[in-house]
């Protein structure tokens, strides 16, 4: 929590006065019974008017004095508060921003998004808890243990006795309580991946039919979830009216022996000690029940401490995440001479293994297992080089690592073995915004932000104009169908894209890539929500305008990579193959394979003979 806590920094003075008339109203608080006992035994036993209209007066001075310092208090709380927990959403934001892709792997964008918001909230919960109660809580304890002190130590010693019990109560609610709000964050996480997946889903869902699953999965979350929110409220519950039992019967007690030690004075010889004890145990009550009331407020906090100290350990695994992209002190500049180059060299990758969950310091100790095997690679040996004005063409079959070539170029993850260079310089000393500038990335699933076609096209280039907007759109084959729409450009654009179909947001963002003009193009399979001829089409539009940049295709149809100067074929995260079309159906048996699958022993013959 110390480092959770350290982003109070840029907040200083509105912390600062929230402290300043959380202490004015306290003290402002313990003023208010001993006027009251002055009230009661000056004007009112005294039948002094005067001196009851003076003290009446002062009395409400302090009270109208309270009034204003606590509307201050809360004032400047929930400005420290809310602007904490502002800073501290962006601090999340931009360090997510900054990790690697297997950082978010291992994470969950789930938790990510929990932990973004409803872990932030409990910390700000706290804070402003703390803020508003906790720290007036020690002057009233001591100020009302010190007045009462002053006014009667015998009955002040009798509610010493009280507060050990509350502090035992405190102890077996919280010991309880941790642990459950410990599985309440968890349950959280597991509803919002449930939700999530239903939403992004749903046409999955409905097409098998799944809808009651689902609903019936979500259900059982939440049932969960609520029982155990429940059982912490039943729990929390049970306290007050305890503390509410114990208030009153110290009261009655202290009422009772204020009473019996009166009858045992004479009227006639002390008579003031008689008058005085109902001013004084009118005081006493106060400034116990005010005590009772502190008392009451610091175990509610601690209480709830326990559920802020574990969102702020999530938060802190966000904080204290080193991300497996290692920024380079000194980046490099790439000469003008190396512009487009992209080599591989003995390129080998495997993703890294989730952290291991820690174990509980008294879990029983588990017999030694055998170590599990080490996961294996994804590529293997990988190497080639291409320029600008060069198509490099990867098939395989399904799960051969051909995505994962593909994250590799724009360093979403690091190489295991080897080194990839971009511009002739390895890309692990390239700046991300150089690498940025150099490479334009469509994944495998094309995804487009809210917003409109415009937004999302000038995506990469802010500074696009309307010609080479539609330009990229011609090239993408795609301004046939925004030139349709009746706002063109200015079209609005759903969460992901959700209001095109899959092959219309495929070409959107392959013009998005098109306008960013960079030196180096990624296609993951870009083209595979095309039909054939729109496909044909917009490769020959790439060819013809896209001839100085360097061009990286994975690609399922063969109709896609025929043309490529460069066809890599993979299986298994290994080469076993690479050269041209026709060198590869002489060379490469699985690449024969795949070929006369998709177009038959006569289209391939064509295919040769157009060559």
């Amino acid at each position: 929590m110390k480092k959770v806590l350290s982003m109070l920094g840029p907040h200083k003075v509105p912390l600062i006065l929230s402290i300043f008339f959380a202490t004015v109203n306290t003290v402002m608080q313990l003023f208010i019974p001993l006027y009251t006992s002055k009230i009661v035994d000056e004007g009112i036993l005294g039948e002094n008017m005067q001196r009851l209209l003076e003290l009446c007066l002062v009395m409400l001075g302090f009270t109208v004095l309270s009034i204003i310092t606590s509307i201050a208090n809360t004032y400047f709380s929930t400005k420290t508060s809310v602007g904490y927990s502002i800073t501290l959403r962006n601090y999340i934001f931009d360090k997510v921003s900054r990790l690697s892709q297997s950082d978010i792997d291992k994470i969950g964008v789930s938790s990510l998004v929990t932990r973004t918001t409803n872990d932030v909230r409990q910390v700000h919960d706290i804070v402003l808890s703390t803020l508003k109660s906790l720290i007036p809580i020690p002057i009233m304890l001591v100020g009302g243990l010190a007045m009462a002190f002053y006014m009667n130590p015998k009955l002040a010693r009798l509610s010493l006795l009280s507060i050990p019990v509350l502090m035992v109560l405190a102890i077996i609610i919280i010991a309880i309580i941790v642990p459950m709000y410990s599985k309440v964050q968890k349950l959280v996480d597991k509803m919002n991946q449930i939700m999530r997946e239903k939403i992004s889903g749903i046409r999955v869902i409905r097409a098998f039919n799944k809808t009651q699953y689902e609903d019936n999965r979500f259900a059982d979350t939440n049932l969960e979830l609520t029982g155990l929110g429940l059982r912490a409220a039943r729990i929390m519950a049970c306290f007050i009216p305890v503390l509410t039992v114990l208030l009153y019967s110290l009261i009655c007690v202290v009422i009772y022996l204020s009473v019996d030690a009166a009858n045992y004075l004479d009227v006639e010889t002390q008579y003031e000690q008689i008058r005085a004890t109902l001013p004084n145990m009118f005081a006493f009550i106060t400034f116990f029940g005010l005590i009772i009331s502190a008392i009451t407020s610091v175990v509610s906090i601690l209480v709830s401490i326990p559920r802020a100290v574990i969102s702020g350990k999530r938060i802190k695994a966000i904080m204290e995440a080193v991300s497996d992209i290692v920024l380079p002190e000194n980046p490099v500049t790439p000469k003008e001479e190396d512009a487009g180059k992209l080599e591989f060299s003995n390129v080998s990758f495997k993703y890294k293994p989730r952290p291991a969950e820690k174990k509980k310091k008294f879990a029983l100790k588990k017999k030694k297992t055998e170590e599990k095997p080490q996961k294996p690679f994804e590529l293997k040996n990988i190497s080639f080089a291409s320029a600008p004005g060069e198509t490099t063409a990867i098939i395989g079959i399904t799960g051969s690592g051909k995505t994962t070539l593909c994250n590799l170029i724009p360093r979403l993850y690091d190489v295991t073995e080897g080194e990839i260079k971009i511009a002739g310089v390895n890309v692990k000393d390239l700046s991300p915004e150089e690498i940025g500038k150099r490479i334009a990335f469509i994944p495998q699933t094309a995804y487009l932000f809210s917003g409109t076609i415009r937004d999302n096209i000038c995506f990469g280039k802010k500074d696009a104009t309307d010609a080479e907007i539609w330009r990229a759109l011609e090239i993408a084959q795609a301004k046939s169908f925004v030139d349709s729409l009746p706002d063109g450009l200015d079209s609005f654009v759903s969460q992901a894209g959700k209001n095109f179909s899959g092959g219309q947001k495929q070409r959107l963002s392959i013009a998005r890539a098109i306008v960013k003009g960079a030196e180096i193009i990624v296609f993951d399979d870009s083209f595979s929500a095309l039909d054939l001829a729109t496909d044909a089409r917009l490769r020959a539009s790439l060819r013809e305008n896209l001839s100085d940049v360097n061009i990286v295709i994975v690609a399922q149809r063969v109709g896609t990579v025929l043309n490529a100067d460069r066809i890599i074929v993979l299986d298994n995260g290994e080469p076993v193959g690479m050269g041209t079309h026709r060198e590869l159906l002489e060379s490469c048996e699985l690449y024969r394979e795949i070929v006369v699958t998709q177009l038959s022993e006569e289209a391939l013959e064509e295919v040769n003979g157009n060559e």
